[in-house]
């Protein structure tokens, strides 16, 4: 495994256990947590945003960085886009299953499949993302790489400067 995937695969991990530490929180703990963001949200959008709204939209994020972690953990391997996309669409759906799961064993907690849908379309949105910023930096690096190279004529000469 390379140091870019290894990387990869540890940011990963570590975001799985933050994922999961905050389904292990009881529904109090969670709930004053979701109450520290709506407030300054809320100010933020100039509207008074629901607690529910801003829970699935953390849902939604969340995963979202799961899909960008999974999707670079993944293209390391340099892959083409497809098997990507799928690869990091079955890790978050097992995630999400995972977490859903823990919260039915959590005090005024509940496991829901809407969330599993939402978790499921965040990391969608973020492995598409990553892998449309990647898609889009290599076509740069591609272009500027061959800006840069001579471009001989039929002479063999290096024709990159010569006026028509």
């Amino acid at each position: 495994m390379n140091k870019k995937r290894f990387i990869f695969l540890l940011l990963l991990l570590l975001w799985i256990l933050f994922i999961f530490s905050h389904s292990l929180k009881p529904v109090e703990a969670s709930n004053q947590e979701s109450e520290r963001v709506r407030q300054p949200l809320s100010q933020l959008v100039h509207h008074e945003l629901s607690a529910v709204f801003v829970r699935k939209l953390a849902h939604f994020m969340e995963f979202g960085v799961l899909g960008v972690l999974a999707a670079g953990f993944f293209a390391a391997r340099a892959g083409k886009p497809a098997p990507l996309l799928l690869h990091s669409a079955m890790l978050g759906m097992v995630i999400a299953l995972c977490d859903e799961t823990i919260q039915l064993f959590v005090a005024g907690r509940s496991g829901r499949i809407q969330d599993v849908w939402l978790d499921l379309a965040g990391a969608l949105a973020g492995a598409t993302l990553a892998l449309t910023l990647l898609y889009l930096a290599r076509k740069r690096r591609s272009r500027i790489h061959n800006a840069a190279l001579p471009h001989f004529g039929p002479s063999g000469q290096d024709s990159s400067n010569i006026e028509m």
